[in-house]
């Protein structure tokens, strides 16, 4: 069933876990009915993410309708999420075409001008009672062989103190370390960071750039208050992997619906784990 996430973000940060947010490549049909029905059959709440860039081909619209509809098959809750909304204009296109959750992502500016912005778009938000989630510590981007991209998005507490002193979003995402993308070797994770600002706000706080990520290291941002966990990379690349392997081994039998039953069926294994990994199992 299509919900904000509201509800599904307090109930999880108050018990201890994380709902799962998949990235769905721009209303990929086959993605989005794997990450549904994995959480109808784990009994588990999800959130359908959506990047602006993966929504070229087939349409902002396209992707909240075929994310609607298959929302309105599972007894479950569901929600439909902007991620790295880049412009209050961009948040306010995406308002009006129904999503039931934002974020605007304004970490590249100055603490100050990340509070203004972020806030002009929380107050419309509020008014269509969607739930906004913010970003401060830039994430940073890796590229095809785990080589950062950009500058370290370590966040300072004293800082994010600040921001949340001149804003309400109502999740937040704080830098500590993580990035979009494959990580290649060791990921510096700073959970300690989560931990300190835990001891100044009961925001529920948001965990980007999940893939590859060691699970005892989500696990733990998950006890420091993390209430929602990213992963798109990891779906993406091995929802391209299945297709790949359904021809290879003639799944199709020379119908493209036959590839995309098994495409999507070995897909939703992989959602399960991540559901499990959330803890969000039964929670529903």
């Amino acid at each position: 069933m299509l919900t904000t996430s509201f509800e599904m973000m307090d109930k999880a940060y108050k018990n201890g876990y994380a709902v799962p947010a998949i990235n769905t490549q721009g209303g990929t049909y086959d993605i989005i009915r794997a990450i549904c029905m994995a959480a109808e059959e784990l009994n588990s709440p999800v959130i359908l993410a959506h990047y602006v860039n993966t929504g070229s081909y087939s349409g902002h619209d396209w992707f909240f309708e075929t994310a609607k509809w298959m929302a309105e098959k599972v007894s479950v809750p569901v929600a439909i999420h902007l991620d790295h909304g880049d412009s209050f204009e961009r948040c306010m296109e995406m308002l009006h075409i129904g999503f039931t959750s934002i974020m605007y992502d304004g970490s590249a500016f100055s603490v100050e001008e990340n509070a203004k912005r972020t806030e002009e778009v929380a107050r419309v938000c509020r008014a269509f009672g969607v739930p906004l989630e913010a970003e401060i510590g830039e994430l940073a981007r890796l590229d095809d062989q785990g080589h950062q991209n950009g500058l370290s998005n370590i966040a300072d507490p004293d800082i994010v103190k600040k921001y949340l002193e001149l804003c309400r979003p109502d999740s937040l995402a704080i830098g500590i370390g993580n990035a979009h993308g494959f990580y290649k070797g060791p990921v510096d994770i700073h959970v300690d960071i989560l931990e300190k600002c835990r001891e100044f706000t009961d925001i529920p706080f948001v965990l980007h750039g999940c893939t590859g990520m060691d699970e005892a290291l989500i696990r733990q941002a998950v006890k420091a208050g993390v209430a929602k966990i990213n992963f798109g990379t990891q779906v993406r690349c091995n929802y391209i992997n299945y297709v790949k392997d359904g021809l290879a081994q003639g799944k199709d039998e020379g119908h493209a619906w036959k590839l995309s039953s098994y495409t999507e069926k070995r897909l939703r294994e992989d959602i399960k784990d991540i559901i499990r990994l959330a803890g969000s199992a039964g929670k529903a």
